[in-house]
């Protein structure tokens, strides 16, 4: 059964967690926006619960308990050493860049993913001299004691997943 993100037993959960954990990884996924993801740091309801209602209605929302990309801080030629060091070649891994990026009327805070050093690098050099939250990418395609997910309703408060 789908679970709604404004469901009490969902947003108990969130709060719960934000009790145990200093911050929660929220991962948004747009419906019908071509695999369109944005990644967020919390460090309270309020503000979960604001951007859980500035979302569009069928938005896949994933948020994980235990701390995520732990690696932070701006990339420079060392971080791109230290980032290599803390992730095995083969293991998938998030960059996300913690400063927002705008273009226009859009803006969005950057994100890639691979699987090898040499991409690793390659995306981190792109980052260059910005700054960035990093690390294995989170494991979130089942619920779990550590991952919640629910999708936000539309407007009568029917869930309908989209394309992700």
């Amino acid at each position: 059964m789908l679970q709604s993100v404004f469901d009490q037993s969902f947003q108990s959960k969130v709060i719960q967690w934000l009790h145990e954990s200093r911050e929660l990884l929220v991962m948004l996924r747009y419906p019908n926006a071509g695999g369109t993801r944005d990644y967020e740091l919390h460090t309270g309801h309020e503000s979960i619960a604001r951007r859980l209602s500035e979302v569009p209605a069928q938005t896949s929302v994933i948020i994980f308990r235990d701390p995520q990309l732990q690696l932070r801080g701006i990339v420079t030629g060392n971080f791109i050493e230290a980032a290599v060091a803390h992730i095995p070649d083969g293991v998938e891994f998030l960059i996300v860049e913690s400063a927002l990026t705008t273009y226009g009327k859009h803006s969005w805070y950057r994100n890639a993913s691979g699987t090898t050093h040499s991409e690793l690098r390659e995306e981190l050099e792109s980052c260059f001299d910005r700054p960035v939250i990093f690390g294995p990418y989170p494991p979130w395609l089942e619920d779990g004691p550590g991952v919640i997910s629910g999708y936000v309703p539309d407007a009568t408060g029917v869930i309908k997943p989209g394309a992700y």
